[in-house]
């Protein structure tokens, strides 16, 4: 086994020796080492691109497997302390240009929110793959100058075709369940990270005010043992964010990781969901369904409202009740009749019309909900003496 220093000084060697590859030219700047190898940036003679490096200290069984022809077995001479040369496996990736995600958390100038919805895109790519990563974890993201997200560092991953025995890492213990041990290998090794990484981002997004002071200067801001017991404060902090917020789909994810097992059942719906809002009124007809215990509205379409809530309830008097965390949102119905069928008022929509000016919504907004023009808003404000609830902006 070679040794970290050895690497290093190979790849600053002009003359490094390949078995199968053109010369390759290593930016020294970007070397780094890892726990099992080191590497860098490069270019390949012949090869249009940049090109990350990694040489392993140690042979790896899995990497044919996961790397496919981007593996090298015994491709790079390494010049040992003893003077001789042993030769090590090396991966060659296309390089990611921009920073570390754990870099930029804690910046005065970060954008959580983009953050946030950047990883939560990266997270629905991830669980819909075949396969998973095995240790994602801020580090091994890298945000583009774009603001996309993507993964590096596959040597963990698990593919359908892997069994227990195949496994050589469990990932970092801070980004995992502590469940997961050397006997737990599948499909949802990803899962309990996913769900950590997200909640984070999402809280900070909120309230980095309140969040970003609970985090260490390691950026680790939960601890998983503390969250298995139901007794991680900053967790605790966060799902009361999330409620306050309306912010459901990170709330049921926060929720998720309090449990005894590494699987999140329905990760992949929470995850789907952080991108819906929650609307100002509910187009009708529609009918209460449920997924998996939590439920919604649904029409022909889909799902108007995300099952998302413990219950929903239709009022007598035109409203829908939908709780979650022992709350209750109220929603209001809104006909998709067309237009030019709508001619008289109704005093559902005078009520409606009534809860949009109080909420000092624009015209416009309440003329687009509610399927009447401006001229037929402003017209039934003046009837109704109601001109003394319109918006500045209206």
């Amino acid at each position: 086994m070679v040794d970290v220093t050895s690497i290093y000084n190979t790849l600053r060697h002009q003359g490094v020796y390949l078995r199968s590859l053109d010369h390759i030219m290593v930016d020294t700047e970007t070397l780094s080492c890892g726990n099992n190898a080191v590497t860098a940036r490069c270019r390949v003679i012949n090869r249009d691109g940049l090109f990350a490096i990694k040489c392993y200290m140690r042979p790896k069984h899995n990497l044919s497997l996961i790397y496919g022809d981007r593996y090298y077995p015994k491709e790079l001479g390494v010049f040992t302390m003893h003077g001789t040369i042993e030769y090590i496996d090396i991966v060659l990736t296309p390089w990611i240009e921009g920073d570390s995600l754990d870099s930029i958390i804690g910046r005065s100038d970060v954008d959580y929110r983009v953050l946030s919805c950047a990883f939560d895109s990266l997270a629905l790519r991830v669980l819909d793959a075949p396969g998973a990563h095995g240790d994602i974890k801020p580090e091994n993201i890298i945000v583009s100058s774009s603001g996309d997200m993507h993964l590096i560092d596959y040597d963990a991953a698990w593919l359908p075709e892997m069994s227990i025995n195949d496994i050589e890492e469990i990932g970092t213990p801070m980004y995992n369940h502590p469940r997961r041990d050397s006997r737990y290998f599948n499909k949802h090794i990803d899962d309990f990270s996913i769900a950590l990484i997200s909640t984070m981002l999402a809280a900070l997004s909120l309230r980095s005010d309140i969040m970003l002071p609970m985090m260490g200067s390691d950026k680790i801001l939960f601890k998983p043992q503390d969250i298995i017991r139901g007794r991680d404060k900053a967790l605790n902090k966060a799902i009361d964010i999330f409620i306050e917020a309306n912010d459901i789909a990170h709330y049921r994810i926060a929720k998720a990781l309090v449990s005894p097992y590494a699987a999140i059942n329905a990760l992949r719906d929470y995850i789907y969901y952080t991108s819906w809002h929650i609307p100002s009124a509910i187009v009708t007809p529609v009918e209460a369904d449920n997924n998996l215990h939590l439920w919604g509205y649904r029409n022909d379409d889909g799902w108007v409202i995300a099952p998302l809530f413990d219950s929903v309830c239709s009022l007598k008097d035109g409203r829908h009740r939908l709780s979650f965390a022992n709350k209750d949102i109220y929603l209001h119905s809104m006909s998709n009749t067309p237009k030019h069928s709508r001619k008289r008022w109704s005093k559902e929509e005078d009520t409606l019309l009534v809860i949009h000016l109080t909420d000092n919504n624009h015209i416009s907004t309440i003329a687009r909900h509610m399927g009447r023009s401006e001229a037929a808003i402003r017209k039934r404000i003046e009837l109704l003496g109601l001109k003394s609830l319109v918006s500045q902006r209206g």
